[in-house]
Order: C-alpha cells, then sequence, then structure tokens
C-alpha cells in the first residue's frame, strides 16, 4: 500500500477565514495580541486579528514581537496581516500593530468577525 501525499496551500483569504472562526469561537481581545484575562494559554484566549492570524499559521499570538526573518509561514501571515490592510484602506508605512491592531481595537467582535470574512470572499471573487 502507497501513501499519497497531499499539499494544501493556504492562502492570505483562508488565514483571514479562519482568523475569523477563532475570533468568534475565543472572542476579541482588545489592545494586546491576546487577552490573559481568564487564565487561558494563548491559543484558547480571546484575540486581536493579529493574534488570530499568528494563531492560523501556527505561531504563538505575541509572534509579532519577535524579529522574524518574512519566509515561510511568517510571509504568509505578514500577506495576511497586507491583504488585509489594503481591504480596509488601512496605511501600510504604519507599523502593523498601529494600523491593523488598533483598527482591531477600535471595533467590536461581529464587526471584525465580518469584515475578515469580507476581505476574504472579496479577494476569492
Amino acid at each position: 500500500m502507497t501513501t499519497q501525499t497531499i499539499n494544501l496551500t493556504l492562502t492570505p483569504a483562508a488565514v483571514a477565514l479562519a482568523a475569523a472562526d477563532i475570533i468568534e469561537r475565543q472572542g476579541k481581545a482588545d489592545d494586546d495580541y491576546y487577552s490573559d484575562a481568564f487564565g487561558l494559554p494563548p491559543r484558547e484566549a480571546p484575540v486581536d486579528v493579529l493574534g488570530a492570524i499568528a494563531i492560523v499559521c501556527g505561531f504563538d499570538p505575541h509572534a509579532w514581537e519577535d524579529d522574524r526573518d518574512a519566509t515561510g509561514w511568517w510571509r504568509l501571515v505578514l500577506d495576511t496581516a497586507d491583504m488585509l490592510i489594503d481591504y480596509l484602506g488601512l496605511d501600510r508605512d504604519w507599523a502593523y500593530a498601529d494600523s491593523l491592531g488598533a483598527w482591531s481595537d477600535e471595533r467590536d467582535q461581529d464587526t471584525v468577525v465580518r469584515e475578515l470574512r469580507n476581505a476574504a470572499l472579496e479577494v476569492l471573487g
């Protein structure tokens, strides 16, 4: 019996949809990548948009604080954030926390989830 290999390619749109699901399920954090108010591990706690994107791509929500090479899975994290920044009309010259993170902080959970899904659907066309 041979084992067949299946290669899956995640796209920024797929990451945005999965991030929306995480925020909808776990709740939305404000003013940080995740909320430790409930004593939950970072991957189970409420998260902001940036934290959710990091989780989907296999990173801790606070991975944004690390200096990372823009390759591999981290490239997908950055591409997803860039896609959302473009969709939302945010300033690309700002740091991700100052643009996308601040945008997330200023909106309620339902709006964030809806806009993540709308951005993904626009890209998927």
